[in-house]
């Protein structure tokens, strides 16, 4: 049996080791979707919370829950193959976040009316094209943009600002008004720029074979 330098048998670590290398290897390909599906799980206690005007407990309750958005993305290049499941799951999950927040901040006037129109009608057109490109195409595959990924950094920015500032954490009403501006900018751009590549692919599906 090997002894380590410090006179201690080191042979009982090798099982240990193996068993924990063997947990990883099941459990890492399917982490990146489970930190995608618990910020599907926020979207509603967090909603409730800043409902029921408990900004403290909300706002850190949005913070780890938006750091999974950057955390499953590493995972899954790190650890992981990227999914199909998991490039459909992850824009869902933003959407269901991202819009549940907007409509309880909205309730408490918040973030204006007509922002929370202009992001939920986004998804709303996003999801209707990708059914009907689904449709046509049978190998259409969801990709995010670009500009679409800004525009959710944006938003969720946004949000947390928000409900710091509520929660007493900074006083940044300033930069709430100008991260405002910049959601619905970025919004209607990105809008624009899926609508404009949902147009292409149709027009690629419609062409004779």
């Amino acid at each position: 049996m090997a002894v380590a330098t410090s006179g201690r048998p080191v042979g009982y670590l090798a099982p240990v080791r193996r068993a924990a290398l063997c947990m990883l290897r099941l459990v890492l390909p399917h982490l990146a979707n489970a930190l995608t599906a618990s910020r599907m799980v926020a979207a509603v206690p967090v909603s409730l919370l800043v409902l029921d005007e408990r900004d403290g407990l909300a706002f850190w309750i949005f913070l780890a829950a938006a750091l999974t958005d950057l955390a499953d993305g590493y995972v899954a290049k790190r650890w992981a193959s990227p999914s199909r499941v998991g490039a459909a799951l992850d824009p869902v999950a933003d959407k269901l976040f991202v819009g549940c927040l907007l409509l309880a901040l909205a309730e408490r006037e918040l973030v204006p009316v007509w922002l929370v129109a202009l992001a939920i009608g986004r998804d709303v057109m996003l999801v209707v094209g990708a059914v009907l490109l689904r449709s046509r195409l049978a190998d259409f595959r969801i990709e995010p943009l670009v500009i679409g990924k800004v525009s959710t950094f944006v938003q969720l920015l946004l949000l947390g600002f928000v409900l710091g500032h509520e929660a007493g954490i900074a006083d940044v009403a300033a930069l709430v008004e100008v991260l405002i501006a910049a959601a619905a900018t970025l919004t209607i751009a990105s809008a624009l720029a899926y609508l404009a590549a949902g147009i292409r692919l149709g027009l690629v599906a419609s062409r004779p074979a």
